[in-house]
């Protein structure tokens, strides 16, 4: 199956990421079907309306279970939040058959435990069932190089546009970091042993570093009251050592934009040669990352129609 054939997709989440999901899936190929929802209030209000948009004609239910097993949709598009539900939807699509692509990780081996992995793994292949994460990933052809190449990607993000419901729920702006870890650190620990994989590196040792940032005065984020000592983003980085050497290091600093001097978006990918050439790609990253993690999803979507059953990587699918 290719991405340009048409699939029925279910839809799970009402967030920004689901707003542009709605609208990314009727300019595609594929046909919406399904509306999936976590709050009973929302329950028989049409998606289109709830995102924020027009109507569609499509009714949302709370009936997860009812919904993956109804055969009304082939794959579902996960745009709601990492942890429980998340968990709970990939196990009903692979007791089900039913494709599943997010953006909450990338690689499901480092993500999650050992059990949880090779349970899904085992009922994703004998289903059918394929399953995939779109999460960021920092990565860059590096052919042209001579080997062994290594890999550096640094980003800084303006968090302000992220909403506040993920800045809030997911990220824990405005509280105490009590020397929790980070927010993005296990994402960059997946990404970085996913480019280890790709430049096909065995045996490397691996680590993440970093955590909350801090404020230093009062402020507000998204509506978000952020006191002295509260989180008020992040600055984490991911290394991957190989024989000795760092091979692969990805950071990222997430800041809302205004609150230090000096901050600005960026993201610059380097790809270091054997022999100490470099190729660098630099650019100012999209202030709103919802349209491109919608694209990632749809494409997905039709493009893991081609893998066998089981959990996969982005790096699996086809361009």
């Amino acid at each position: 199956m290719n991405s340009t054939q048409s699939r029925r997709v279910g839809l799970y989440g009402t967030g920004r990421a689901a707003a542009q999901l709605v609208g990314a899936i009727e300019a595609s190929p594929h046909t919406l079907t399904t509306a999936m929802v976590f709050f009973d209030e929302q329950a028989g209000q049409d998606i289109g309306t709830l995102t924020g948009g027009r109507a569609t004609g499509i009714t949302a239910t709370t009936d997860l279970v009812g919904a993956i097993r109804s055969g009304d949709f082939d794959v579902l598009a996960y745009a709601g939040l990492k942890g429980e539900v998340l968990h709970r939807a990939m196990e009903l699509c692979a007791d089900a058959g039913v494709d599943l692509v997010h953006a909450c990780f990338v690689h499901p081996r480092v993500k999650l435990d050992p059990e949880m992995y090779s349970r899904l793994q085992t009922r994703a292949e004998g289903t059918g069932a394929r399953i995939v994460g779109t999460g960021m990933l920092p990565a860059l052809l590096s052919s042209a190089l001579p080997a062994p190449v290594s890999i550096i990607g640094e980003s800084c993000s303006d968090i302000t546009a992220w909403g506040r419901g993920v800045l809030a729920d997911e990220m824990g702006l405005g509280t105490l970091a009590d020397g929790q870890p980070g927010p993005v650190g296990g994402v960059l620990h997946e990404s970085a042993e996913m480019i280890a994989d790709v430049l096909g590196l065995t045996g490397y040792e691996s680590k993440v570093y970093g955590g909350y940032v801090t404020a230093d005065a009062a402020t507000e984020v998204a509506g978000i009251q952020i006191s002295p000592g509260d989180r008020v983003g992040f600055d984490e980085a991911a290394m991957v050592v190989h024989d000795g050497r760092e091979r692969v290091r990805i950071a990222w600093k997430g800041l809302p934009k205004g609150s230090f001097e000096g901050y600005e978006r960026s993201l610059t990918v380097t790809a270091i040669g054997g022999d100490g050439s470099e190729c660098t790609l630099s650019i100012t990253p999209a202030l709103d990352p919802y349209p491109g993690t919608a694209a990632r999803i749809v494409h997905a979507v039709g493009a893991l129609g081609a893998l066998p059953g089981g959990q996969h990587t982005p790096m699996q699918l086809g361009i």
